[in-house]
Order: structure tokens, then sequence, then C-alpha cells
């Protein structure tokens, strides 16, 4: 799970530097680029692509398609920090679906870290206006949180699937099932790519593919609430690139929320070492 979040991290940065092609386009090639890797493991590695829970794969490549879009456009309007902070509030969702669906139970441990994650959030999308401090939630927050709530929603799923499919078929699903989904807005508008957008896409698809195979890998081990806490290292990740890279602004709430999120997901895995 650590791994995966470095891996989404690189792939959030190249967005960052593709996103004059447009989040659609990114999209597009990413699951195109998605589809084109994973064929390549399992001729290479002689695994053999089954489909067992067929209307599961297709709704978990429905949700997390359009999480994905969402996730992109948030990066390219909001930018990589803010964006991605959003974006990643999905535990939150993810831990409730978790204990709704799959009767994991929450206890008070799990609670009190999910809470501090979420003042570690707030505290990471802080912004203030006007002389006083205050989260402001404009059109593209709103949609940045719906994507949250869409990709808590599919980390249930993938929980699911694993009691019927192997993590490549899983994630064959969201890739083949998003690369319709944004096929007619990607190509609605000519861009010239270039050799560096060439060299960004297929950057991009092979860290979201490593990205995404070692966390559908790592949910079959530890429960919804305690990979997505993990996974949370990203928006972390993801500010620290922004600040370095890209110029963004790095102020004490961004790190008080750091050191939150941070201490939410060492105390959960803390505690889920001892009673192993």
């Amino acid at each position: 799970m650590v791994l995966a979040s470095g891996f989404f991290c690189i792939a959030a940065c190249l967005v960052k530097c593709g996103s004059y092609m447009g989040a659609y386009k990114l999209a597009f090639f990413r699951f195109v680029i998605g589809l084109g890797l994973i064929a390549a493991v399992a001729i290479s590695m002689r695994v053999k692509l089954a489909f067992v829970n067929k209307k599961l794969l297709f709704l978990r490549g429905l949700t997390g398609g359009t999480a994905v879009c969402i996730a992109l456009l948030s990066i390219t309007k909001l930018g990589l920090g803010k964006g991605m902070v959003l974006i990643c509030s999905y535990p939150i969702f993810a831990a409730l679906t978790g204990a709704v669906f799959l009767k994991e139970r929450l206890r008070l441990l799990d609670i009190g870290a999910i809470l501090t994650a979420i003042l570690g959030i707030y505290f990471l999308a802080y912004e203030r206006q006007q002389g006083f401090s205050l989260l402001v939630l404009g059109g593209y927050e709103l949609l940045a949180v719906l994507g949250a709530v869409i990709a808590g929603v599919t980390v249930t799923m993938i929980r699911k699937l694993h009691d019927t499919d192997n993590s490549l078929a899983i994630y064959f699903a969201q890739c083949a099932v998003g690369m319709w989904l944004v096929m007619a807005p990607a190509f609605s508008t000519p861009v010239d790519i270039g050799l560096k957008g060439v060299s960004i896409l297929l950057a991009l698809g092979a860290s979201v593919t490593i990205g995404q195979l070692l966390m559908t890998e790592g949910f079959k081990y530890v429960p919804a609430k305690t990979g997505s806490l993990l996974l949370m290292l990203e928006p972390i990740l993801c500010y620290m690139a922004g600040v370095a890279m890209f110029g963004e602004t790095l102020a004490w709430p961004c790190v008080l929320g750091s050191a939150l999120v941070v201490g939410s997901c060492t105390v959960v895995l803390a505690h889920k070492n001892r009673n192993a």
C-alpha cells in the first residue's frame, strides 16, 4: 500500500505536467496503456484473465473509471496538492461502506483514526479568506469530494471482488470500462501531443498500472479501512511534490495535516500488528 501511494504520486505529477492535453485525453491513454500492460503481464506470466463476477466487475469499472476522470480533472483545475487531498478523502467512505456491505467492524480506535484523518484532510485543504479561516468548497472542490465518495464505494467493491476474481481481472475491468467512458470527450478537441506528451502518457500509464496492481493486491490482505488509511500517504507525497516541483504554497496547516494523517496510519497499523 505504501509503494502504491508512491506510484500514484508519480502519476499525479505526470498528470500535472501533461495538463495541457486535458483530463479526458489523459484518462483515455491512461486506460489504454493500462490495458496493454495488463495484457503483457498476463502473457509473460501465463496468467489467464478470467472474469467470474461480471456484474460487479462492470460496476467496479464504471465507478473506478468515473473516479479516475474526476481525480485527473481535479488535479488540472485545483492543483496537485489540493486536488489530491480532496480526492483522497475517500477512506471515510470506504470505511463506512466496508462496515455496511462487508461487515467489517469499526473499532473505537478505527473511528478515532478516521476522525483524526478527517481533521488532517481539513488542515491540508485549509484556506484563509477575508480575515478568517475556513474550508472553501467551490464547484470543482465539490466535484472532487463526489469523486472521493465514488472511490470509497469502489474500494469496497475491490474487497468483495477478491472473493471471486484476481487482481489483473479487477484492474482490467476499470481500464476497459473507463476507456469507453471517456473516449468521446477525449477526442472532441484536437490537441498536439508531441514527443513530450507521448513520454508523459507512457510514463503515466506505467506508473498508474503498477500502483493499481499493488493497491488491488494489497486489499486482499488488509481491511478496506486500514488499506485506505495507508493510501492517505498519497496526498502528503503530492503536497510535497507540488511544493518542490510546481511551486505550490506549503503553509503550517499543511504540515499539521500531514502529521495527523501519517499518525492515523501508524496507529492503525500498530494496533493491527499487535492483534495479528
